[in-house]
């Protein structure tokens, strides 16, 4: 059967995506790199459509070890390529230009990425952003230091506590939102054998179940806690079951990326 036009445009669009599916996929961090730097962990990353806005980042610098998890503006090719360019200015940041305090970090990332788009004005568009949680692990002292732009973040100790972290209620970009602003840094005290949860909000803001709303972001707390004693392995199945049982018949609203790690 000869395909219309229509169609023929809609496979190259597929072939198009698959193709930037599997770049996107080389750029995240392997589950090796993540051997190296947590001995359990899980990572839920469930793209709307391929490629994904939402994305994960690790590294290690001297005896600092890094976890960023952020969510781009929108989702599709767009957000896609915003989250390559997240992934490059982390790395510059904290693996090049060696900045270790997790304020100055996001404060150094948010100065580039504005920079990228310095003459966005100059067009009609609205102008990209990046909600993220960064989380810098000091082992030798059982500290975690925490930043984030317009996310927040989760933390189980053992015994089932349950603690919510925010962080500053800006994001990364969107510079007409605030002119001037300086990311903040809190010190969390950890122990053996506690969680962190890090995630956009792709999760939460699905609709679905039996009444057709939003899961809510207290309804995954809810879980996250429920579950925190389990593997991890057994957490991110878990939670994707969780994820796909709620969402049902519906489409897939937005980008769905969750990360935790035992400490």
């Amino acid at each position: 059967m000869i395909k219309t036009d229509s169609e023929l445009q809609s496979l190259e669009m597929r072939k198009s995506l698959l193709s930037a599916q599997f770049v996107q996929q080389g750029l995240l961090p392997k589950k090796r790199h993540f051997d190296r730097l947590f001995e359990e962990y899980f990572t839920l990353y469930l793209p709307q459509n391929l490629v994904s806005g939402d994305f994960y980042w690790v590294g290690q610098h001297h005896d600092l070890k890094y976890l960023v998890v952020g969510d781009c503006t929108g989702h599709g090719i767009s957000a896609s390529l915003l989250s390559v360019l997240a992934l490059n200015l982390f790395e510059y940041a904290v693996m090049n230009k060696e900045v270790k305090k997790t304020n100055r970090i996001l404060q150094e990332v948010d100065k580039k990425f504005i920079a990228c788009f310095k003459d966005a004005y100059k067009v009609n568009f609205d102008n990209p952003w990046i909600d993220l949680s960064l989380i810098c692990l000091d082992q030798k002292n059982q500290k975690i230091y925490y930043s984030s732009a317009n996310r927040k973040i989760l933390h189980m100790r053992k015994g089932k506590e349950m603690l919510v972290y925010k962080g500053s209620q800006y994001p990364i970009g969107g510079w007409q939102i605030e002119n001037e602003r300086k990311f903040e840094s809190q010190t969390i005290y950890y122990d053996k054998g506690d969680t962190l949860y890090l995630g956009s909000d792709g999760f939460q803001d699905q609709f679905g179940g039996p009444k057709n709303k939003k899961y809510s972001s207290k309804r995954l707390h809810k879980f996250l806690s429920k579950n925190s004693e389990c593997s991890m392995a057994d957490q991110h199945k878990k939670l994707k079951n969780e994820f796909l049982d709620w969402k049902g018949t519906n489409s897939q609203l937005d980008d769905v990326c969750i990360v935790g790690v035992r400490l």
